[in-house]
């Protein structure tokens, strides 16, 4: 789970920040066989800070390696041909020696937010928390006000060379009329859409949908072998594990592109693992769906709290948020988890067949989660079946490591967290769900705390979202009802967790607020109302900005069961209403315009 770094922060603490593009990419274990990574092998266009080089290695986390998948969640997945800026730090990781490269190692900086990504077509550089209009026209200039100096250009490239204009007085028909059906669906399911149009043309291209590992600010691209049929009007294409709601894109084999006009709505994804069922051969990289297995001879798997974690040496109150929200991932899905009844002292997420549940070690930069991740899951996954025949195929967990940044104000315990806080336990929740093979959604539509999707990517500082939704649960019922009913791989199904469940996510105080009270119009110019229930008695409502200062407070203990509050003044942006009543509050965010 993420929270945002700015721009000026990221170049400030970046050691080198380039234009390139990714020509090549090689996954790999660590010399000591702990983890494996990718290395992305990037062409350098412009260098805006650091030496001056033609290629780098970008080394991130997870891959795939023969039998063997390390699924990170969250972390920086690059494809060849990805174009933008990225921002890195020097990369000191000792690789295997099949990773050895004659080019300088790095790491981005902020792991997915080190990436700028650019949409040429449509002249946009994104990342996950931002969206930038102008590539060489405002995006170069914002980056050289910070780095105080020009950019050096190292191999040419003309980035408004593919823009929408000037491919419209090409003679090359981008694709139109984009259609598909259905249009709502599942990914990472090998659920198939149907897409109709004009322009495809005769030879496969690629199909990108909406990231949800962004918030749909850049594409995902279906692989190769997810593309099942296409010709110059209709294509049917697997929906893959990243896909999130948003708007279609077909690119054509000659890279001209067109998207949907419509959104496709993704309810729910499943995370899936990508093997080459002939190695290296001509098969290329098939995706996945993963099962859980009995890993522990109990029927699942033991999670091991290191030993100041589960003595709540370095945060007071995280063992048990910790174990409540897994209480109810288990109780809803029946997924098979315990937790030790002593500590471990393994500090490290690795590959020893130990699932580890830790805060990183800020002074050790190699357990040190990457700047802006709140959390991160590493699911150990192992494929197998028969050489040169994919329908074969199984993937299974074998080990989860769940790492907590021991760096951020947590918030612990019942009610809401201050503006500065994070939530533990909406993070653990998420985590978790990242842990039971599901992967992020697009979805912050709801204003309300406890109101939005647990797996949307990230959470803002003061937000609570711990509550899972119908699609969490049903999700995580499919991955469930697979790990008990399939055998494969010589590995023992999971049975049923069923011990006794008595989940609790919030006070009856607080259910009650969240249900009966309600503010409108949301976004407003100005005035903005509070509405309860005939049974609710409200005492204040106080108003914060979004870096937690007290704009107002208003006294609303009258009988009314409408009360109107008046912003005038007040700058345009997000706001957060606390509405106090009978010893506790809810929160409601707000926007003004």
């Amino acid at each position: 789970m993420l929270k945002e770094i700015s721009l000026k922060a990221q170049i400030k603490s970046s050691s080198l920040v380039i234009e390139g593009e990714v020509i090549a990419k090689k996954s790999v274990w660590d010399n000591s066989h702990k983890n494996i990574y990718t290395i992305n092998t990037v062409r350098v266009s412009k260098v805006f800070k650091g030496d001056l080089l033609k290629t780098v290695d970008i080394v991130t986390l997870g891959g795939t390696v023969g039998e063997t998948a390390l699924i990170v969640s969250p972390s920086l997945n690059l494809s060849v041909r990805d174009i933008g800026v990225f921002m890195l730090e020097n990369d000191n990781l000792v690789l295997n020696k099949t990773g050895k490269s004659s080019s300088e190692k790095f790491k981005p900086y902020g792991s997915l937010q080190g990436f700028y990504k650019y949409n040429l077509y449509d002249d946009l550089v994104v990342n996950p928390f931002n969206k930038k209009q102008g590539i060489s026209s405002s995006f170069y200039a914002e980056i050289m006000d910070y780095t105080k100096s020009n950019y050096t250009e190292m191999s040419s490239f003309n980035v408004n060379q593919f823009s929408k204009s000037n491919l419209s007085k090409s003679l090359m028909l981008p694709p139109e009329a984009i259609t598909f059906s259905p249009t709502t669906s599942t990914g990472g399911t090998k659920s198939v859409l149907t897409i109709n149009g004009t322009g495809f043309g005769a030879t496969k291209g690629r199909v990108g949908f909406s990231n949800a590992d962004d918030g749909g600010a850049t594409f995902v691209f279906a692989l190769d072998t997810q593309v099942l049929t296409w010709s110059n009007t209709r294509i049917t294409v697997e929906i893959p594990s990243s896909a999130g709601t948003g708007n279609i894109l077909v690119e054509n084999a000659d890279t001209t592109t067109g998207q949907s006009t419509s959104d496709l709505t993704i309810t729910y994804s499943e995370s899936n693992a990508e093997f080459d069922p002939d190695g290296n051969g001509p098969l290329g990289l098939y995706a996945y769906p993963i099962r859980h297995i009995n890993s522990n001879g109990s029927g699942g798997y033991t999670f091991q709290m290191q030993t100041g974690f589960f003595n709540n040496s370095e945060f007071q109150g995280a063992k048990a948020a910790f174990e409540k929200v897994l209480d109810q991932w288990r109780c809803e899905t029946k997924v098979n988890w315990i937790v030790a009844g002593s500590a471990t002292g393994i500090d490290i997420a690795a590959a020893d067949d130990v699932s580890v549940v830790k805060f990183d070690n800020n002074n050790v930069p190699s357990d040190n989660l990457p700047a802006g991740v709140l959390g991160q899951t590493f699911s150990r996954v192992s494929g197998c079946g028969i050489s040169g025949m994919p329908a074969t195929w199984n993937a299974h967990v074998t080990e989860i490591d769940i790492v907590f940044d021991s760096a951020i104000d947590w918030f612990f315990g019942t009610g809401l967290p201050d503006f500065v806080q994070y939530d533990f336990e909406s993070v653990a929740l998420h985590e978790l769900g990242h842990a039971h093979q599901l992967s992020h959604v697009i979805d912050d539509s709801s204003q309300a705390d406890n109101s939005n999707d647990v797996m949307h990517y990230a959470i803002s500082n003061g937000e609570q979202q711990r509550v899972l939704n119908s699609n969490n649960i049903t999700a995580a019922s499919n991955v469930h009802g697979r790990s008990i009913t399939v055998n494969a791989c010589s590995q023992g199904l999971m049975i049923d967790y069923v011990a006794n469940c008595t989940l609790s996510t919030t006070s009856d105080n607080e259910g009650e607020l969240a249900s009966d009270v309600s503010i409108f119009p949301n976004p407003t110019k100005g005035n903005f109302s509070i509405k309860k229930g005939a049974l609710i008695s409200l005492e204040k409502a106080a108003i914060y900005d979004i870096s937690g200062r007290l704009i107002s407070e208003h006294d609303i203990s009258d009988a009314s069961n409408i009360k109107t509050i008046n912003l005038f003044g007040v700058s345009k942006g997000v706001y957060f209403v606390n509405i106090h009543s009978e010893g506790t509050f809810i929160t409601k965010k707000l926007i003004f315009e």
